[in-house]
């Protein structure tokens, strides 16, 4: 939930004044058996980085892959030094195995020069095969930080289309996800406690903003799905402080946006947490240990909820994942039971509980399929110091029975690429960025879940420490 590196002012600020994933509906796929070969990540992005917060999608015949780029090491590759603050696509066509070079989605968006881009989000329609981006774009004077979407009809090779969702009432926008079915599209994002809600019904060329909710102080939205009547989901990680301070410290909820239109309703609060741990660097952004969930629905209607929060109710105490679900309804408190733990830290290499399990994600598949993919640090103490700036790996656990059962304990998904200087033995430095990407690989011949994450050397990044997004498919 919390802010992208370039862009953590804003939040700062927000809370100042104030005091997408996407899925969908699949057939039964088969779930990856736990002791499946792990497969082997490939870099994306540049060769010198500097490379955030990646997000996913695929149709039947192409991957996509989002990054924030941001001026690397141009001792690596000249192009590193390009695209400052930009959103870049990589498409694959071959299941993942090999992707095109990255690719500007809309250096000038609405045909203004905004110096910075931030926080991408895509969308596929399955219906019509448009591919529809959203990014923040800031940086001009006046302090405006406007949600845009980006529309693609040749399967992300270009993007001719790049319209303003947000409009008056939401002049600091942040933190969007987006849906897309049948050329209507919902984005959901926030300022401070505002949370919108843009809604096109013409394929993206224009968009009727919506204030849906002003609760807590500060909102995010985390992630959303769409149901087999239409309607478009959202959960939602929101602070009731304006530093994500305290405990409860973060209130998860989730939304219904009636198919077609703006209509919402917010469920009462599902699950809340403490305050997050500290982040060991001196600037960090907004809360970046703090609330977190991620929603998936699987093919029979079930709905899914991982939230991420402290292993006891004080404040900073070290984070895990929970997982909630709901069969019908899902509006209601009543509606939903706490199926019981998504990570398992604790494994081994974690001395009294205290490594850091962060940054839930969630796919789901045929009924009762379940995905589930984390970081965590519990590597970190094989150094002898636990001090949460080493030893992070990105984990994936897969359920049959909606998250009741496991198949078996996590399996590490990251590897150990000696040329990438972010990485050890152990597991990377330390996590680049709060999102990760985890799909449904519809490319496959039996479709699998597939992933990208961001890793860095530190939070602030930057040409002398670069970061980097990989991916690995089951495909």
């Amino acid at each position: 939930m919390t802010c992208t590196r370039v862009h953590a002012f804003a939040c700062k600020i927000a809370a100042v004044l104030i005091a997408t994933a996407t899925a969908g509906l699949f057939s039964a796929f088969a779930a990856p058996a736990a002791s499946a070969a792990t497969p082997t990540p490939q870099r994306l992005g540049y060769c010198g980085g500097d490379d955030w917060e990646p997000a996913m999608a695929a149709d039947s015949g192409h991957v996509y892959v989002l990054i924030t780029h941001y001026s690397g090491d141009t001792s690596c590759d000249p192009a590193s030094g390009q695209n400052n603050s930009r959103i870049m696509i990589q498409v694959s066509s071959d299941g993942g195995r090999t992707f095109a070079p990255p690719a500007v989605v809309a250096p000038a968006p609405g045909g203004i020069a905004y110096p910075s881009q931030a926080d991408p989000a895509i969308a596929v329609d399955k219906a019509t095969g448009a591919v529809y981006v959203s990014f923040l774009a800031f940086g001009l004077g006046g302090g405006h930080f406007d949600i845009y979407v980006a529309k693609s009809t040749d399967h992300g090779s270009s993007f001719a289309q790049a319209v303003q969702a947000n409009s008056k009432g939401c002049r600091k926008c942040d933190h969007e996800k987006i849906l897309a079915a049948n050329n209507v599209i919902y984005d959901a994002y926030t300022q401070g406690p505002s949370h919108f809600i843009a809604v096109s019904t013409d394929g993206g060329t224009t968009f009727t903003q919506h204030l849906v909710d002003s609760a807590f102080i500060v909102g995010f939205a985390e992630g959303g799905v769409l149901d087999a009547q239409g309607n478009a989901w959202f959960a939602w990680g929101d602070c009731s402080t304006s530093n994500c301070t305290g405990s409860p410290a973060g209130n998860y909820r989730v939304s219904q946006t009636l198919a077609g239109g703006g209509a919402t309703t917010f469920s009462p609060v599902l699950a809340t947490t403490p305050q997050g741990p500290d982040c060991p660097f001196s600037k960090c952004g907004f809360s970046y240990f703090g609330p977190q969930d991620a929603i998936a629905i699987d093919s029979a209607g079930t709905m899914y909820l991982a939230w991420q929060t402290g292993q006891t109710a004080a404040s900073k105490s070290p984070p895990i994942i929970n997982l909630s679900k709901c069969s019908a309804g899902c509006l209601s408190a009543s509606d939903w039971t706490q199926a019981g733990r998504v990570d398992d830290k604790t494994a081994a290499n974690c001395p009294g509980s205290a490594c850091y399990a962060l940054f839930p994600n969630l796919v789901a598949a045929g009924p009762g399929q379940l995905y589930a993919t984390w970081m965590d640090d519990r590597n970190d103490s094989l150094d002898g110091i636990v001090d949460h700036v080493d030893g992070y790996n990105l984990w994936l656990r897969s359920s049959t029975t909606g998250g009741t059962t496991w198949t078996g304990p996590g399996q590490q998904i990251s590897g150990f690429d000696p040329s990438q200087s972010q990485e050890t033995a152990n597991g990377f430095l330390f996590p680049y960025g709060d999102y990760t990407g985890l799909i449904m690989n519809t490319t496959c011949t039996t479709p699998a879940p597939a992933m990208a994450w961001g890793e860095g050397h530190n939070w602030r990044g930057g040409a002398t420490a670069p970061g980097h997004i990989e991916f690995a498919s089951f495909c």
